[in-house]
C-alpha cells in the first residue's frame, strides 16, 4: 500500500503513482483510498472535458480517454473513493494518473483549496503566482524572477491554493517544467501578467478578481456541487488574497522593478474593464484591418468596422478585460506619438465601438 500526502489530504493507494514520489508519507487515516479493479463500466452517455471523458454511473462517474472502456477511473460522488481500471504492474503513469489528479482535484476543492492555472515561485519564504491565458507569458514572468532573485519555482502550471489560510502548496502534477516540490509557503501576491514595455502594478477591484479566479482556476462542469464550492472558495480568495496586474516585460531586470514596486506599495489605483464582445473577428484584407459578426450575430449586425493599425492592435488588447488608461499606456509603449493625441484618438475610437456595440463594460 501507498500513502502521498497533498496539502491537508492524504492518499491510500493500491498502486504506485509516477509523479508522486516527494509526497510520499507515512500510514494513516486517509481521505481518499485508490484501489485496482477488473470491473467493466456501465454503459452511458460521455462527456468531455479536454481530453478527459466523464460518464455518469451509479456511484458517481467514470473518468476514461478517448474511445477506450478498458481502463479509467471510477469515482464516488464525494471523491473519496477511487478504483482504478486497467493497472499495469502497480504503477500508474501519464494520463492515466491525469484522471487521478482530476479526481484528487475535485475532493480537494471540497476541502477549501483552489487550483489556479498559473505559475508559482518562491522568494524569501513567500509565494507569488503569476497567471495569464496560455501563450501570455506566466512561465517566462516566472523564470525571470528566478534569474533576478535565485526564487525557486513551486509549480510551474496549476499550484494549489488554501483559500482561508493564503498558502500555496506544490502539487505532483505539473505541465512542461514537471515541477513536483512537496513544498507550500504563505501567498504574497496573485499577478495577472500583462506584457508590457513599461514596468507598474495595478490594482484590482473585488469583481475584476473574481472574474480572474473564474477564469483561471479549475471547475469541475460535469459536477454541479463540487462546482458550487469551488465558487465559494474563488469568492473568498478573492475577498483575502492580494490579487494585481502586473505589467511587466520578460527580464531579470523587469521583474527587479516589478519586486521593488511590490516591496514600496506603489500601486495604481484600480480602473473598471472594458472587453471585446464575442462573436467578431478582426480580418487583415488587403492591407484593411475589417471587424466583422460571426455566428448569431451576423444577423444582428449589418455592415462592418473598417480599423486602422492603432485600432485593430487596440481590438487586439480588448481580447483581454482592458482599462483606458492601460490601453493608453499600450498604446505608448508600440507606437510614437504623443500622450495627448493617442488619447483623443483612443476615446473616439472607444466611443465609436460602444456606438457599434461591439465592446462591453465601463
Amino acid at each position: 500500500m501507498f500513502y502521498y500526502r497533498i496539502a491537508k489530504l492524504t492518499l491510500q493507494s493500491e498502486c504506485r503513482l509516477d509523479s508522486f514520489g516527494a509526497f510520499a508519507c507515512e500510514p494513516s487515516d486517509a481521505d481518499i483510498s485508490l484501489e485496482k479493479t477488473n470491473e467493466i463500466p456501465p454503459s452511458g452517455t460521455d462527456l468531455q472535458s479536454g481530453m478527459i471523458f466523464h460518464r455518469v454511473i451509479p456511484e458517481g462517474w467514470f473518468f476514461h480517454l478517448r474511445n477506450t472502456d478498458n481502463s479509467g477511473l471510477f469515482v464516488s460522488s464525494d471523491y473519496s473513493r477511487l478504483r482504478f481500471l486497467g493497472a499495469r504492474d502497480d504503477l500508474i503513469t501519464g494520463m492515466h494518473e491525469w484522471l487521478v489528479r482530476i479526481a484528487l482535484e475535485c475532493r480537494l476543492a471540497r476541502m477549501g483549496y483552489v487550483s489556479l492555472h498559473s505559475a508559482a515561485v518562491e522568494v524569501n519564504d513567500e509565494a507569488y503566482a503569476f497567471t495569464a491565458p496560455s501563450g501570455v507569458g506566466k512561465s517566462t514572468r516566472a523564470a525571470a524572477w528566478i534569474e533576478a532573485f535565485e526564487a525557486k519555482l513551486i509549480n510551474g502550471d496549476r499550484p494549489l491554493i488554501d483559500a482561508r489560510r493564503l498558502e500555496l502548496f506544490g502539487i505532483p502534477w505539473d505541465g512542461k517544467e514537471k515541477c513536483y516540490r512537496n513544498v507550500h509557503y504563505p501567498l504574497k501576491a496573485i499577478c495577472e501578467v500583462r506584457r508590457s514595455n513599461t514596468n507598474y502594478i495595478r490594482r484590482m477591484s473585488f469583481d475584476q478578481r473574481r472574474k480572474l479566479l473564474l477564469r483561471q482556476c479549475f471547475l469541475p462542469m460535469w459536477d454541479t456541487e463540487t462546482t458550487a464550492i469551488q465558487m465559494i472558495n474563488i469568492v473568498k480568495l478573492a475577498a483575502n488574497a492580494k490579487i494585481v496586474r502586473a505589467f511587466c516585460g520578460p527580464t531579470a531586470m523587469d521583474a527587479q522593478a516589478l519586486k521593488c514596486a511590490f516591496d514600496q506599495y506603489q500601486f495604481l489605483k484600480e480602473e473598471p474593464d472594458m472587453t471585446a464582445k464575442p462573436g467578431f473577428v478582426l480580418r487583415n484584407i488587403v492591407d484593411e484591418y475589417i471587424l466583422m459578426p460571426t455566428g448569431d450575430n451576423i444577423s444582428k449586425f449589418s455592415g462592418t468596422v473598417l480599423l486602422n493599425q492603432v485600432s485593430a492592435f487596440v481590438w487586439e488588447k480588448l481580447q483581454t478585460p482592458q482599462s483606458r488608461d492601460d490601453l493608453l499606456q499600450a498604446i505608448l509603449d508600440e507606437y510614437e506619438v504623443e500622450k495627448a493625441v493617442a488619447a483623443k484618438d483612443l476615446d473616439a475610437l472607444l466611443e465609436t465601438l460602444r456606438s457599434y456595440g461591439v465592446i462591453e463594460g465601463d
